[in-house]
């Protein structure tokens, strides 16, 4: 049994003999058995139908060539009206019916049409060869370019014959969280060239004509625009057929036997790959290539591919990462006669690859794909066989990119606080780029590093740490530079203002007092941004006139004797480490001293127990209590309890109203009361650690006497507190 080849195309670009002129005339050197039939112009012009499923050829009337026929013969036409893409028959019986002449037929083979002969066709279409475009996509537009216009150079670089211009939106079509469209504008030109080559000669085989040899291939240069823009998270793929050309066919001959070469080319716009944000770039590529393979009787297969690619670009925009990929995809097949022959794909395009953060950021590539094979069994030769196969799946790289600069970004954070209260100089920074955020002065980014090296410095305190506190106020302008692996550098100025409000003071007292009696005042000072802390009470001064005294001069806590009966002056400053004062006046209703001065505080305050032997001691007033631990000395011992001494000689019934008050949302609020000779300070907000807060306190007292003008109100101790504030929510 004889071999006999499979048919492969050659796809891609512009294949040098793709403008050969056509030259229909016969090959003198073909040997053409006598059971050979060739229609002349008059049996093709009787041609009425053509049926190829049943193989029926139905003639008006018969004409010398008809009346030739036998059975056994080969029966080959040209084109016509009735056959457009001729045919190539076997006779298996001739029936006249009323007049008509009726052909039974089966396909042939070219062997069974030549003994000897070579085809060697090769072409290229231009427009005068499109005989219609049909299926185009909305918004896709095509043109050609008829011969007459075309250069001798065409198809190989310039004076292309056909342009296809393009807008495509592609949906999501994979991935159930798949959201966004990713839209293609551009158009491609191309030139379209075919070339097949059978060699039949006589063989020591049954039957004794073989073929020894047989190509095809197709031509294609293309040269395309592609400007891809979009927002689309999931994975996109799709291939949209954007036209089909139908071309004439194309008649060769090998001797006296005509050989039809009816081409068709199929055109889809492809779009595939993963983006998960934006992306918006346009990128130019051109490419030309050979796809196709030659069979011979002794050595099979060999392919005949070959190919070029190139392109330019605009860098792209784009974030998140991304893999999109868009292309042009053609499909060109050839039928020989009317059957289905080779068909062979090329798709080119462009790809984006980003990664974010890494080195380089993207890289734009220019990929080309070659693809032969048949959509059926082809008989005109024979028993051919099966063969497909992908000739090359290529990528070359336009470009990528090259080191960038970090970028820095101011947030909407303010630019003006206290001083002495510490401020975040760390960058806000993220892989997925600038993000601004809460407390930041600026973001940092880097596409190749993703986090910058960030130092910042001021103009008149030097190098900051990334938690600064400013010790003076004033204006001072701030310099960040961000540094990437690579040594770019970006700088980012800002003035940041440090200001300094004054303390708070308010002069607490209880009762008028008496002439010649210890009448105890507190002063509850308090600065947000003071570095001193408690030590506000060390910035605190008292002054009365005389004959009045004072206990001490300073302190936040004092006891005035009065020397005269009426109104009396009290002055109170305060100021803070950067200098700023506040000053308040207290005029006082001074009565005679009491007949009857009991009940008498003689001491009082806020006790804790500490020390190396968990002794018990006085804290000092404007110190901070901090009551979200119990005392480390004794297990379940109260930390903090306040205590008073009280100077009764008489032994009279007193009560006690004793109040633990904090400063809560900028209202004195109740923390704890006792209505003992003594209080214990709960707060330690029962072990659940939520809302902490630190904010003035007091704790007052008042000693009832059975005589309530005799009554001692008094504010025993005055600081700050720690506490939780659920419970006062």
């Amino acid at each position: 049994m004889k071999r006999l080849p499979v048919l492969s195309i050659l796809l891609a670009g512009v294949l040098s003999a793709c403008g050969a002129p056509l030259d229909p005339s016969p090959t003198s050197s073909a040997i053409i058995p006598d059971t050979t039939k060739i229609a002349d112009p008059a049996t093709r012009n009787a041609l009425t139908t053509y049926d190829s499923a049943s193989g029926v050829l139905t003639f008006a009337q018969s004409t010398p060539a008809l009346s030739s026929l036998k059975p056994g013969d080969v029966l080959v036409s040209e084109p016509s009206s009735a056959a457009p893409d001729g045919y190539l028959r076997k006779v298996t019986a001739i029936r006249p019916e009323g007049g008509q002449i009726l052909l039974d037929t089966t396909q042939a083979n070219l062997t069974d049409a030549i003994t000897d002969g070579d085809l060697n066709a090769d072409f290229q279409l231009t427009g005068d060869d499109l005989l219609s475009t049909q299926d185009l996509a909305e918004g896709v537009t095509l043109t050609a370019t008829p011969s007459s216009e075309l250069k001798p150079q065409a198809g190989v670089g310039e004076n292309y014959g056909f342009n296809l211009n393009f807008n495509r939106t592609f949906l999501p079509v994979q991935g159930p969280n798949a959201t966004g469209s990713i839209r293609v504008d551009g158009g491609v030109a191309f030139n379209i060239g075919y070339g097949v080559n059978v060699g039949i000669k006589p063989c020591f085989e049954l039957p004794p004509v073989c073929v020894k040899s047989f190509q095809a291939s197709v031509g294609f240069s293309q040269s395309s625009r592609l400007n891809i823009t979009g927002d689309f998270h999931g994975v996109m793929s799709d291939a949209v057929r954007v036209g089909t050309q139908y071309f004439k066919p194309k008649v060769f001959f090998i001797g006296p036997v005509p050989v039809v070469l009816v081409p068709k080319v199929e055109l889809y716009l492809t779009a595939g790959g993963e983006v998960t944000a934006h992306i918006d770039f346009a990128a130019s590529e051109s490419i030309t290539a050979q796809v196709g393979a030659r069979w011979t009787k002794d050595n099979g297969w060999k392919d005949i591919s070959g190919f070029g690619i190139n392109g330019s670009l605009n860098p792209p925009n784009f974030s998140g990462s991304l893999k999109p990929r868009v292309g042009l995809q053609s499909v060109a097949s050839i039928k020989l006669y009317d059957v289905a022959g080779p068909e062979a794909t090329l798709e080119g395009g462009v790809s984006l690859d980003v990664a974010y953060p890494r080195n380089p950021n993207w890289i734009v590539n220019s990929f080309m794909k070659g693809t032969l094979g048949f959509r059926v069994k082809l008989p005109i030769l024979g028993t051919l066989a099966s063969y497909s196969s992908t000739v090359f799946d290529i990528s070359k790289e336009l470009g990528r990119s090259s080191n960038t600069p970090p970028v820095l970004a101011l947030t909407n954070q303010p630019h003006s606080f206290n001083a002495g209260t510490p401020q975040n100089f760390r960058a806000l920074c993220t892989t997925n780029g600038p993000t601004f955020g809460n407390g930041e002065f600026y973001s940092a980014s880097d596409a190749e590093d993703g986090c910058p090296q960030i130092t910042v410095t001021s103009d008149r305190d030097g190098p900051l740490s990334p938690d600064y506190t400013f010790q003076s106020v004033g204006d001072r302008t701030i310099t960040v530079t961000a540094r990437d692996s690579a040594g770019a550098t970006t700088q980012l100025s800002f003035v940041l203002s440090m200001t300094n409000p004054p303390p708070s003071l308010r002069v607490l007292s209880t009762g008028d007092p008496h002439q010649g009696e210890d009448y105890l005042m507190s002063a509850a000072v308090a600065d947000s941004n003071e570095p001193a802390g408690s030590n506000l009470c060390h910035f605190t001064t008292w002054a009365v006139d005389a004959p009045d005294t004072l206990s001490a001069s300073g302190g936040c806590d004092i006891k005035v004797k009065f020397g005269a009966t009426g109104a009396r002056q009290v002055r109170v400053s305060v100021h803070d480490s950067f200098g700023a004062v506040t000053n308040q006046t207290v005029t006082l209703n001074v009565l005679p001293p009491p007949v009857n001065p009991y009940p008498v505080v003689k001491t009082s305050g806020v006790y804790t127990l500490g020390g190396t032997y968990c002794g018990e001691y006085a804290v000092t007033n404007g110190s901070t209590l901090d009551f979200r631990s119990s005392t480390s000395c004794t297990v379940n011992t109260p930390r903090y309890t306040a205590k008073a001494m009280i100077d009764n000689p008489q032994n009279e019934a007193l009560t006690y109203d004793w109040k633990f008050i904090v400063q809560y949302q900028g209202k004195d609020t109740v923390f704890s009361s006792s209505q003992t000779a003594s209080m214990v300070m709960n707060g330690a907000g029962g072990g659940f650690n939520n809302g902490a807060a630190t904010t003035p306190c007091r704790v007052t007292l008042t000693v009832g006497a059975p005589d309530p003008s005799r009554n001692k109100t008094l504010t025993v101790w005055s600081g700050l507190c720690t506490y939780y504030t659920f419970r006062l929510a």
